[in-house]
């Protein structure tokens, strides 16, 4: 597996649509976006938003298709990259001694910047900021926000939107969205244990690793972090899109059992899998239907 994304189809700009790179705080930390807008909104338009979000080694580019073709659709659409990835800013972690503080309690310090960890719940919290972000954007109307997301990004939006009222339709594709796998929880409890003792870093880049993906998994924060315990609490709109061929997991155990869970709460729901294609063939031969699709959703239900 590629450490990184594979180099994408370059985005050709609709005509109606202007790109606007912004920067998105998140607990201090400063996120990398854009925003599309339709040129023709005007100054008293109100239009639908989409925030997006890419999975492991992505980054705003990853969306920048879907982004733009919604925002041709005229929707007003925000795709960022998550902390410590590509363009975004990183947690800071302090090395050596604890300095000493000064009476303004300010101190200088040597920090290490924490670079491609893939800590569950600070992505949540980005999301969630770009919600706020986008919900004092001009032209929105705040009572339509969607939210769309893919690979560990679509887990992602899932969560948010089954935690966010103003979330009000959902889609994602090739989805991950089970928790860790039982084999690995004993290895994640003792990180947890090692952490709170301070035997390991409390921000443990590079100490573990994926069989298959990009950055350092923080496993003891993984450990609260289940996106299907969240489906209970999800009443929007959900489509969910997944590879006939998915390489990475097991198709049946993400979105097939959200499927059936929504299925069994009469929540509004679509679960398509496309054929032949693998994880990262939803952007490539998947791209047209997996982009039209989740445009005939937001304009179904925003």
């Amino acid at each position: 597996m590629p450490t990184q994304e594979p180099e994408y189809p370059a985005l050709v700009m609709p005509e109606s649509v202007e790109r606007q790179a912004v920067t998105i705080w998140s607990g201090g930390v400063a996120l990398d976006g854009d925003v599309y807008r339709p040129r023709n909104l005007g100054e008293d338009r109100q239009a639908p938003a989409v925030v997006l979000s890419h999975g492991l080694g992505g980054s705003k580019r990853t969306a920048e298709r879907y982004a733009a073709r919604f925002a041709a659709a005229g929707m007003v659409a925000l795709s960022f990259t998550h902390a410590g990835w590509h363009g975004s800013d990183s947690r800071l972690m302090q090395v050596g001694g604890a300095p000493d503080l000064d009476g303004n309690n300010e101190a200088i310090a040597r920090v290490r910047a924490i670079r491609e960890l893939v800590d569950p719940l600070e992505w949540i919290q980005s999301y969630r900021a770009a919600v706020d972000y986008i919900e004092g954007e001009p032209n929105v109307d705040r009572q339509r926000i969607g939210a769309w997301g893919t690979s560990f990004g679509g887990g992602i939006a899932m969560f948010n939107a089954a935690n966010d009222a103003r979330i009000k339709a959902l889609a994602v594709q090739v989805a991950f969205l089970a928790g860790l796998p039982e084999p690995v929880l004993p290895h994640a409890r003792q990180r947890a244990i090692d952490m709170a003792r301070g035997k390991i870093s409390s921000l443990p880049q590079g100490i573990d690793a994926f069989p298959s993906a990009p950055g350092t998994p923080h496993l003891a924060r993984s450990l609260q972090y289940n996106v299907l315990n969240e489906v209970g609490k999800l009443h929007v709109p959900t489509l969910m899109l997944d590879a006939g061929s998915e390489d990475m997991f097991d198709i049946r155990e993400n979105g097939g059992r959200a499927h059936t869970l929504l299925k069994e709460r009469s929540v509004p729901v679509r679960y398509e899998v496309i054929d032949d294609i693998d994880h990262y063939g939803i952007y490539f031969a998947g791209y047209e239907r997996s982009s039209a699709t989740a445009l005939a959703w937001f304009e179904r239900y925003l």
